[in-house]
């Protein structure tokens, strides 16, 4: 009996324990998944969804769901998916599995050894796999006609020696000459209903129309690399097409020495490409360019120049394209470039230097880095196929053009930044000059002068509609006459941004897209304005009921071909809502101007929306902070809603969290809101760690989920809860001038209003903040000793040195964001000395008693490298616990797993330390030496309480 009785009481024990869940690790992160791509196939029949792990170190899979027969179909790490015109297959790529390809990697598997991706057929009638074919590299397949695809192969594996003996008895006989198709790729033109394959050999290049059901190709013998990486090329075969009905090859050109840059229009019937007569050197090739249409092939560019201005060239690095109605052939010629090279120079008598030059419109480090952009530098004409002319819009003047969705209208618009360009160092928003471009002759009329954001061309070709950031009102331009039209000023709300706190001319609330009348749908604070181009009649406000409610009304814009169209369900506006006092999301339709609610606005933040172009399937996601956004749709016009995936199901697994709107008064009786994200099972009655973390405003982000996932830079909020913590994220607003003290106001108001509700553990708090938020970490450990541990990623620490430095990644300077962007400051270095020296934590570390443990990684594009630098060894000097983690080879943000797992560890164990007690790792009180670097990680625990300094927290 005692024995049954231990036996049931053990049982008992080992079903709670197994039962109960377990906190978030580091270890947890490739459990999770996310929706990386989803299609809806014409009519809504189907939807297909690729599910990959986050961190990439796993398997994912693609799932097809039937929205009729409700069927659903998995494949093991199925991608890059399409859906036939008909919607009886869907075609998908399988990668190897993660195991695989970690092996190849840990064994350095050369590339042609590497196992390879393979195509799937599923056939959606009988809801099975059709058919495969293996050693896939890429595959097309026609948008709208059926019944074939063109699959692109590598070349056949060479067959294994089976053993010694035969290697052996291979030497004493003839060896075998393996065919094209184990030297080169090649491509299989697919016959989906006949399940025949035809082979094409040899080739280049192809490219695939919309409709069509011919395609058309290059073809070349094989082509090695010779010494310096130059191309010891061989003669190209020609350029074909091939008729996938009839299965027929046709020859459009064999004269030619090398074929490129293949363009087709959306029916098939319109066809070009570039090519070079002669084998000259392949960097002094002149590039022709032809058109081809009913078997008859016409030169538009010659290699003399033919069509374009004296001393400019056809561009070999651009494709040409088709207007929507194969009217036009668009391709861009640029100026000729003429060196000369003094060819009796060594290569180490060549000087290597850059010239800074003050009036450059760019400066160098600009330059640098859109070298390739600027290489490549080209201007766009067409080609009249009508007519047989040919018309130059753009020159070297001509930044850009604005064109139509068509690219057939009659007007449309170019831009130039060239007066400007210098300013563009200091100076936000940039300005530019807006030309209206008469497409038929090429003549151009300045239209807008000094002009901060880009216009919109309206559907029907006659305006353009554009913003005026200094007069604050939407105007519409005429572009036959160039009249500009005010079109709000009789409005009496702001159509700008009234909550901006940057030192500029704030920005418009935004533009919604054109209804199906080819009014415009703007912005403001809460709603929707519908607005005539044409002035003459009065701005409508077609949600009414937003500024009253506090309601953010949006349209959607879904149709991924004409971004500038709202979108209709069966006939009815679609407008999205937010609630800025709940953060409830919902989508209403507009019917005979008012609002039909279609989705409530419930606990859930509702996004991602997609339609199926020729129905009225409606997909979408849901998420808050306990739950993922999985996929949603609807096909009865939202009378009934289903979920289709579950993509992260062992979450149920792990302690989790809830997260709550937060709101107190600054410092200064601003009203501010924030998140507070609590553990699960949380106990008003104990005292819990802090840790705060902040950037600009995220309150609206209440209802987020936040994958368990490796760090770029910020804490997660779910591994923190999960792990005892609570998470806090203030919202912060700003006085130019004072971004630091502005932090204070904000920031540390809100902890304090936090501890007033008992639950703070107000010995153990932390800080943590990114970019922005990392210099604002530092700027506040130099004023308070309220934090007992603060990690600042990419901080500024020195805005004189920050203020003329450069953003690496673009090469601008940065003294445009101190003087009018996010640093706030407002004035230059020289009129704003003083506030500089106040808002840089440089100059208050001899006041830090916080331990600090930064991140500056030494390809960091957007904070200079050298501003961690400065911190940490000023902290350093004058005796502070500070630590820097650099990253090699890493951005302003951790781009490679292995980097941010291991961020991520450090990062944790730094706050575990000082918040939670928990022992200090060995990185932390011993270092790592440089010959240990990549060997010993210094995760190991110290088995003894960390023996150095600690800051003690004190009032302010």
């Amino acid at each position: 009996m005692i024995k049954n009785i231990f036996t049931f009481v053990f049982l008992s024990f080992t079903l709670v324990a197994f039962a109960q869940k377990k906190p978030l690790t580091h270890d947890d992160y490739d459990l999770w998944k996310r929706i990386s791509d989803t299609k809806i196939s014409n009519t809504g029949k189907l939807i297909v969804s690729v599910i990959e792990t986050t961190t990439k170190r796993g398997d994912g899979y693609v799932k097809i769901y039937n929205t009729e027969t409700k069927n659903d179909f998995t494949f093991f790490n199925g991608y890059d998916t399409s859906i036939t015109e008909d919607e009886n297959f869907v075609v998908f790529k399988r990668k190897p599995s993660y195991k695989t390809t970690r092996k190849e990697k840990k064994k350095k598997v050369k590339k042609d050894k590497k196992a390879k991706d393979d195509l799937f057929i599923y056939d959606v009638i009988n809801n099975k796999l059709y058919d495969s074919i293996g050693r896939v590299s890429s595959y097309k397949i026609s948008e709208k006609s059926n019944g074939w695809l063109v699959v692109k192969k590598f070349k056949n594996a060479k067959p294994d020696k089976k053993n010694k003996k035969e290697e052996k008895k291979e030497k004493d006989t003839v060896k075998v000459k393996l065919g094209k198709a184990f030297t080169q790729d090649y491509v299989l033109v697919y016959d989906l209903k006949a399940k025949k394959k035809d082979t094409i050999l040899q080739v280049k290049d192809f490219v695939l129309s919309e409709e069509g059901d011919q395609f058309y190709y290059t073809q070349t013998n094989h082509s090695k690399k010779g010494k310096k990486g130059k191309e010891n090329r061989k003669r190209d075969l020609g350029v074909f097409s091939y008729n996938a009905v009839t299965k027929t090859k046709n020859v459009i050109d064999t004269t030619r020495y090398l074929y490129d840059k293949l363009s087709v229009d959306k029916t098939g019937s319109h066809f070009s490409f570039i090519a070079v007569k002669d084998s000259t050197h392949v960097d002094s090739l002149k590039h022709e360019l032809f058109y081809y249409q009913d078997n008859k092939l016409i030169s538009i560019v010659d290699s003399l120049g033919k069509n374009l201005r004296n001393n400019w060239e056809l561009s070999d690095t651009k494709v040409s394209f088709f207007s929507e109605h194969g009217k036009r052939l668009y391709f861009y010629s640029k100026p000729k470039t003429i060196f000369q090279n003094d060819t009796t120079l060594l290569e180490d008598e060549i000087p290597q230097v850059d010239v800074w030059n003050w009036k450059d419109k760019m400066v160098q480090p600009e330059q640098n880095a859109r070298l390739e952009e600027l290489k490549n530098e080209a201007f766009l004409s067409y080609y009249d196929i009508k007519n047989h002319s040919v018309v130059k819009l753009q020159d070297d003047f001509m930044d850009n053009l604005i064109l139509d969705k068509d690219n057939e209208q009659e007007f449309i618009l170019g831009t130039t930044g060239s007066p400007y360009d210098v300013q563009r160092s200091w100076h936000f928003p940039w300005f530019r000059d807006f030309y209206v471009i008469d497409t038929n002759s090429g003549q151009k009329r300045l239209a807008l002068a000094k002009a901060a954001l880009q216009p919109i061309l309206s559907s029907n070709g006659k305006y353009a509609l554009y913003y005026d950031i200094e007069q604050k009102n939407w105007f519409s331009l005429e572009l036959e006459s160039l009249k500009k039209t005010n079109l709000t000023k009789e409005v009496d709300v702001a159509f700008y941004d009234e909550d901006d706190d940057h030192p500029m001319l704030p920005f418009p609330h935004g533009f919604g897209g054109f209804d199906k009348n080819g009014n415009a749908l703007i912005y403001d604070k809460y709603d929707v304005w519908k607005v005539a181009l044409s002035g003459g009649t009065k701005p409508v406000n077609v949600t009414t009921n937003g500024r009253k409610r506090n309601i953010e009304y949006r349209t959607l814009q879904l149709d991924d071909k004409n971004r500038n169209q709202a979108s209709y369900s069966n006939g009815e506006l679609l407008i999205t809502s937010f609630d800025k006092t709940t953060k409830a999301s919902g989508l209403y339709t507009l019917v005979n101007n008012k609002l039909k609610e279609k989705i409530k606005p419930t606990e859930f933040f509702i996004n991602d929306f997609d339609k199926a172009k020729k129905g009225e399937l409606i997909t979408f996601t849901k998420q808050n902070f306990d739950t993922f956004e999985d996929l949603h749709y609807t096909n009865d016009d939202f009378d009934k809603t289903d979920q289709i995936t579950n993509v992260n199901p062992q979450k149920e697994n792990f302690k989790w969290g809830t997260a709550e709107l937060f709101t107190w008064k600054s410092f200064d009786g601003k009203k501010l809101e924030g998140i507070v994200y609590k553990p699960e099972n949380f106990d008003p009655s104990k005292k819990y760690p802090l840790i705060t973390y902040f950037y600009e405003k995220r309150s609206d982000s209440y209802r987020n989920y936040y994958t368990p996932r490796p760090s770029a830079s910020t804490v997660n909020p779910s591994y923190l809860v999960s792990n005892g913590y609570i998470m806090f994220v203030p919202d912060i607003v700003y006085q130019d001038g004072k971004p630091g003290a502005s932090a204070y106001n904000c920031i540390v108001s809100g902890v304090e209003a936090l501890e007033k509700q008992g639950y703070i553990d107000s010995e153990n708090m932390g800080i943590q903040g990114q970019s922005w938020g990392g210099y604002q970490v530092a700027y506040l450990v130099t004023v308070t000793n309220k934090f007992k541990a603060a990690m600042a990623g990419a901080p500024v620490s020195n805005m004189t040195s920050a203020y003329g430095g450069i953003r690496w990644q673009s090469g601008l300077s940065r003294a445009f964001q101190y003087e009018r962007t996010q640093s706030r400051i407002g004035k230059n270095l020289w009129d704003g000395f003083d506030l500089y020296i106040e808002n840089s934590p440089l100059f208050g570390i001899p006041k830090i008693e916080t331990p600090l443990l930064m991140m500056h990684n030494d390809k960091d594009g957007a904070v200079p490298y050298y501003q961690g630098i400065e911190m940490f060894m000023g902290m350093r000097r004058l005796g502070k616990p500070a630590w820097l983690l650099v990253y090699n080879d890493e951005a302003h943000n951790l781009r490679k797993e292995k980097n941010k797992q291991d961020l991520s560890i450090r990062m944790m164990q730094f706050f575990d330390h000082y918040l939670q007690g928990k022992p200090a790792p060995l990185w932390m009180t011993k270092g790592v030496s440089r010959v240990d670097k990549g060997k010993d990680f210094g995760y190991d625990l110290e088995e003894t309480p960390l023996s150095m300094q600690k800051a003690t927290p004190s009032p302010n």
